[in-house]
C-alpha cells in the first residue's frame, strides 16, 4: 500500500506525487487531440447476460457513440448477480468491448457508502484496462452511485468525468444524505448532461453554471419502431384481431405504476368490455412486485383481461406497441422515458402521468396526461377517452421521427470534447501557477 499514498475523503481526493513504479499511477491529463476520443463508459445500468434488457437505452446511445469515439464499457454487476456471468469481456456488434466486474456491497445496508464501494470494487479492473486503453474521459450514467464512483475514479486517474442524469436522481434527492451525495458527484464532474429539462434543475440547484449543463433528450430507433398494420402485428404475436388492447412496457416495479392501471381496469371495462391490458416486462434492478400484481388481478376478478408476457427484446416490443390501441405509463417518476418515444414512433397514443419531461414529450394530439399517479379515477377516464378517440397515427409518428440516436450521439460527443478541453485548460493553469511558486513554499 506504500505505492498508493492517497488520502480519500467524501469532500475531496488529494493525490501525492505520482510514483512511477506503481501500475495504478496515471499520467497527467493531456490536451484533447484532434483524433477520436477514447472514452470509458461507466454504468451499473447496462445489459448483461443475466439481465439482457437492463439499461437498453444506455446501450442504444453508446452504440451510436462508438461510431464517433473509441469506447470501452465498465458495467459492474452486484456480486449476488455476478455468479451467473461467465464471460468477463464480450463484444457488442464488434464495436463495444463490455466488462462486468463484480460490485461488492451488502444489499439494503449502508446505501450512503454504495458509491464508495463501487469505486473500490472497480479501481483495480480499470487500472488493468488502462494499460491497453488509456482513456481520455469517463462517461458515467446516473448521479448516484455511478456518478459518485466515477468522480472518485476521475480524481484517481486524473481524467475528466461527464455525468448523465436520469430519473433516479428524483428518488435520491428526497433524502438529505442522498441529495448531498448527488451534489458532491455533480460538482465534481466536468460536464453534466440531463436527459430531460426537468432533470437539469438539479445541477443548477447544486450551483453548477449553466455553461457546464446540457439537456440532451434520449433518441428513438425510428427504423425499428414504425407504423405497422395493427391486425398484422396482433397476428404475429398470436393475439385476436378484435378487442381493444392497452399496453404498458417496463421492468416490473412499484414505481412503474402497473398496479394503478390494474386498479383502474374495472372502471374501464364498464365502458369498454372488450379491453385487455398487457404488461410487457420482467424483473429489473428495482423492487419486483410481480407477485402483488398477480394477487391484485385475482382479487379484482379480471384475470381474463390482464396478461403478463414477460421481458421482450426490442423487435418484440415494437410488435406489441404496433398491436396496441393505447400505450399507458402510470409512473411515480421518470426522466425522458424511451418507451414513450417508441410508442409514438409506432403512431400509438399515450396515456401517462405528468412526471419528468413527459409533459414536454407528449403533445395533446399524441396522448392524454393526468396529474396524480394515485388518482385511479383520472387514469380510468384517460384510458376510456384514449380508447374511444380517433387519433392521427401519422401525425403522432412525425412528432418524434427527428429524434434520432445519431443526433444524440453527435451532441454528446460535443459535450465530451468540451469536458476534456476545460479539464486540460484547468490543469495547464494549475501547472503554471505551481511553476511560479517559490520552491520553499508548498502548493496551497
Amino acid at each position: 500500500m506504500r505505492n498508493f499514498r492517497r488520502r480519500i475523503s467524501f469532500d475531496r481526493i488529494e493525490m501525492s506525487k505520482p510514483d512511477p513504479i506503481s501500475p495504478l499511477r496515471p499520467k497527467p491529463a493531456e490536451p484533447a487531440s484532434s483524433g477520436r476520443l477514447r472514452v470509458l463508459v461507466f454504468t451499473t445500468v447496462f445489459p448483461s447476460p443475466g439481465m439482457p434488457l437492463h439499461g437498453s437505452f444506455v446501450l442504444e446511445r453508446i452504440r451510436r457513440l462508438a461510431e464517433l469515439a473509441d469506447i470501452e464499457v465498465i458495467a459492474p454487476i452486484p456480486w449476488f448477480r455476478a455468479f451467473r456471468i461467465r464471460t468477463p469481456v464480450r463484444q457488442d456488434n464488434r464495436i463495444i468491448a463490455i466488462r462486468h466486474p463484480r460490485f461488492w456491497y451488502t444489499p439494503k445496508v449502508l446505501k450512503c457508502f454504495r458509491g464508495f464501494f463501487l469505486f473500490l470494487s472497480t479501481l483495480h479492473r480499470i487500472a488493468q484496462l488502462r494499460k491497453a486503453f488509456d482513456f481520455d474521459l469517463i462517461d458515467a450514467h446516473f448521479a448516484y452511485p455511478d456518478g459518485f464512483a466515477a468522480v472518485l475514479l476521475g480524481r484517481w486517474f486524473r481524467r475528466p468525468v461527464c455525468i448523465t442524469l436520469r430519473g433516479t436522481i428524483v428518488q435520491w434527492w428526497k433524502r438529505p444524505l442522498g441529495r448531498w451525495l448527488c451534489l458532491w458527484a455533480m460538482r465534481g464532474a466536468e460536464r453534466i448532461i440531463a436527459v430531460a429539462e426537468s432533470l437539469a434543475m438539479y445541477p443548477r440547484l447544486a450551483g453548477i453554471p449553466d455553461g457546464r449543463i446540457a439537456t440532451i433528450p434520449n433518441g428513438v430507433d425510428i427504423e425499428r419502431f414504425q407504423l405497422m398494420d395493427r391486425a398484422a402485428a396482433r397476428q404475429s404475436i398470436g393475439l385476436p384481431a378484435h378487442g381493444r388492447l392497452i399496453v404498458s412496457v417496463g421492468h416490473i416495479s412499484p414505481r412503474k405504476g402497473f398496479h394503478r392501471v390494474i386498479r383502474s381496469l374495472p372502471r374501464v371495462l364498464k365502458a369498454c368490455p372488450d379491453a385487455r391490458f398487457v404488461i410487457v416486462g420482467g424483473r429489473g434492478a428495482e423492487e419486483d412486485n410481480s407477485a402483488a400484481l398477480h394477487a391484485l388481478v385475482q382479487r379484482l376478478g379480471i384475470s381474463e383481461h390482464v396478461q403478463f408476457v414477460g421481458a421482450k427484446g426490442p423487435d418484440q416490443v415494437a410488435l406489441w406497441l404496433g398491436a396496441a390501441d393505447l400505450f399507458v405509463l402510470a409512473s411515480d417518476f421518470e426522466g425522458c422515458p424511451n418507451v414513450i418515444l417508441e410508442a409514438m414512433a409506432c403512431g400509438r397514443p399515450v396515456v401517462a402521468t405528468k412526471v419528468g419531461d413527459i409533459e414536454r414529450m407528449v403533445p395533446s394530439f399524441a396522448g392524454i396526461l393526468f396529474d396524480d399517479p394515485e388518482d385511479d379515477l383520472a387514469l380510468a377516464n384517460c384510458i376510456e377517452t384514449g380508447l374511444s378517440r380517433q387519433w392521427d397515427e401519422e401525425c403522432i409518428r412525425r412528432h418524434v421521427v427527428a429524434r434520432s440516436w445519431n443526433d444524440v450521439a453527435q451532441r454528446v460527443t460535443t459535450e465530451w470534447r468540451l469536458a476534456l478541453s476545460s479539464f486540460s485548460a484547468r490543469g495547464s493553469r494549475t501547472a503554471v501557477i505551481q511553476a511560479t511558486l517559490p520552491r520553499s513554499q508548498p502548493p496551497q
